[in-house]
């Protein structure tokens, strides 16, 4: 039984992560700044430490003890000045294995998007002389979440995102691989990409929840200036955020997701879970 620390717990891919490495038995402590959250940790099972990644001197005597860490932190301007502190304040207290949750896109050339923060840290944690893994994902299925209430409402996805095709992935199955990279010997220095089993576009996706939902759902793809320009009003989020997103959507219609791997599979011995499972699935959030 392995000591895992576990940063962001509560986020789409930390909160998975600690589900699937409960059910293997290990003892897991998670991070966060809420105290409300930090309750429901202590319900499922978790340890929580209550903290902020920005204060480290706070937080950093908590972090030692553990046999690995899973590193990740929320999106922000300088998530690599963030993840780089938490990485040197790792190696003082004591040199764990660190799973880094990094994306897809820090392994184009040149990065971009989200990448090039993630590009950043990737370096630095290789600067560093830590036992580490880093874990490239594609596009999340989960993301197709944020666009369910247009597809209730409008009958309609908009993303500037063209004719491109991502091999993305459900977040469930990037926890199972970094459960295994945690608890498993044999993956250090390894970098994974993790991807779905297929590429699919957008037009893809509203053809197969037309199917589904048995109305028609269309699909449009604005220019990226007119995306830049109104996505932060639709979306609500900060206007760099937006626009790393545009970026991100930009690079998928260029083809720059396409690729399928095999690294899923290889860590974990099963294959991933599809688009057509995880839309069946989530089909009542695509309803009206």
């Amino acid at each position: 039984m392995a000591k895992i620390l576990v940063f962001t717990a509560t986020g789409q891919v930390g909160s998975a992560l600690c589900t699937e490495l409960l059910s293997l038995g290990h003892m897991v402590t998670g991070v966060t700044r809420s105290e409300a959250a930090a309750g429901r940790m202590i319900q499922r099972g978790i340890t929580p430490v209550v903290g902020d990644v920005r204060h480290l001197g706070d937080l950093g005597p908590r972090m030692s003890g553990f046999d690995s860490v899973f590193l990740a932190s929320s999106d922000a301007r300088d998530q690599n000045v963030v993840e780089t502190g938490l990485i040197e304040c790792l190696r003082a207290e004591g040199a764990p294995h660190v799973v880094k949750l990094s994306a897809q896109s820090a392994g184009l050339t040149p990065p971009v998007s989200f990448g090039v923060q993630h590009c950043k840290v990737e370096q630095a944690l290789k600067r560093s002389g830590l036992s580490h893994t880093v874990l490239r994902p594609t596009f999340f299925q989960q993301s197709l979440l944020l666009m369910a209430e247009d597809v209730a409402r409008k009958k309609a996805i908009t993303a500037p995102m063209g004719k491109g095709r991502t091999a993305m992935i459900d977040v469930r199955d990037i926890a199972a691989v970094a459960a295994l990279c945690l608890v498993e010997p044999g993956h250090n220095g390894k970098t994974y990409t993790l991807t779905g089993p297929a590429a699919h576009g957008m037009r893809d996706v509203t053809e197969k929840l037309t199917a589904l939902l048995g109305v028609k759902v269309g699909y449009t793809s604005p220019p990226a200036p007119l995306a830049r320009l109104v996505m932060p009003f639709l979306t609500g989020m900060p206007r760099w955020k937006t626009s790393l997103l545009v970026d991100l959507m930009v690079a998928i219609s260029h083809g720059a997701q396409e690729q399928v791997t095999g690294d899923v599979a290889a860590v974990t011995g099963d294959e991933p879970r599809t688009l057509d499972g995880f839309l069946k699935e989530h089909l009542a959030s695509f309803q009206a």
